[in-house]
């Protein structure tokens, strides 16, 4: 166990000071969720929701607190998006703690991110008309320019897939998060864990809700179809690296093959999207017909 770990276990102010700051600062969401992750595996459920709430009520006083003058505070955005954060690490954490299974806690997220789409396509239903104005504002505000080689629609569409995009880009941040936070309380089964994620599948259940998506796609719901699909494809990308990193153990790859991988994932979204769709098929093909198969058993 690493001894920023071993401060956290011992000191309660200290776990929810790190998950407020982290949640705050830029690009440190993820630490904040791990840290969640680490309380609920290590102390259990219950102890990790006292962290939760206490740290939901330090947010909510300090929007209200640096709140502009004249502006009315509002902390439910905020609490809002740190609640579906940090519930999300607690589950993880809870699950990995009691059943010792990466398997059940990460189709315990995909599956609480689905419900999280659903929720909101039932609260509202046109996103649409919810989300192309907000989108249009954040651009303006950005002082982006506008990109005439886009589709003249591409707003339009982007603000119909928002709930899944939400969804999708919370389940990332979450299976980072049960990465991190067992890196962070590494013990001597450290090597365990990594062949658990390793080896984890999603299973069938969530290749049958990926083709009822298609088939609401297909029916015209684009943004429940659409959405629900963005967050399967987050779960099964991720089971694609994970076979593509088996595979690399068991194989013997040079160590610089990360390389190939990773570096057109920072090139820009339109490599990005072909390797993530590309993972993301390895994920759900590998579901049916096992891709990770030891050289003895390969004919």
């Amino acid at each position: 166990m690493s001894a920023f770990a071993r401060w956290l276990r011992s000191h309660r102010l200290a776990r929810i000071a790190t998950i407020v700051l982290t949640f705050l600062l830029p690009l440190t969401n993820v630490v904040s969720a791990a840290v969640v992750v680490m309380s609920a595996r290590a102390a259990g459920w219950r102890s990790a929701a006292i962290d939760v709430v206490a740290a939901l009520l330090i947010l909510g006083g300090l929007v209200v607190l640096t709140s502009g003058e004249g502006a009315a505070p509002s902390p439910g955005p905020a609490a809002l998006g740190a609640g579906a954060l940090w519930g999300g690490g607690l589950l993880g954490g809870a699950l990995l703690g009691r059943f010792r299974s990466v398997d059940l806690a990460l189709q315990a997220l995909v599956v609480a991110a689905l419900a999280g789409v659903v929720l909101a396509s039932l609260a509202i239903p046109d996103s649409r008309a919810h989300w192309q104005p907000v989108l249009q504002a954040l651009i303006e505000a950005a002082g982006l320019p506008r990109v005439d080689g886009l589709p003249p629609n591409w707003l339009s569409t982007v603000a119909a897939l928002m709930h899944g995009v939400i969804g999708a880009s919370l389940l990332f941040t979450l299976i980072l998060a049960l990465m991190l936070g067992l890196w962070l309380d590494r013990d001597g089964d450290a090597g365990d864990w990594r062949r658990k994620f390793l080896e984890f599948r999603l299973g069938r259940v969530l290749s049958l809700a990926a083709a009822a998506a298609v088939l609401l796609l297909a029916a015209g719901s684009v943004s429940l179809g659409g959405g629900l699909l963005l967050v399967l494809g987050t779960g099964f990308a991720a089971q694609g690296l994970a076979i593509v990193h088996w595979t690399a153990d068991e194989r013997g790859w040079p160590r610089v093959w990360p390389l190939v991988l990773y570096v057109p994932l920072m090139l820009g979204a339109p490599p990005a999207g072909l390797v993530l769709l590309g993972l993301a098929l390895a994920g759900l093909v590998d579901n049916g017909f096992p891709l990770r198969r030891r050289r003895a058993n390969v004919v």
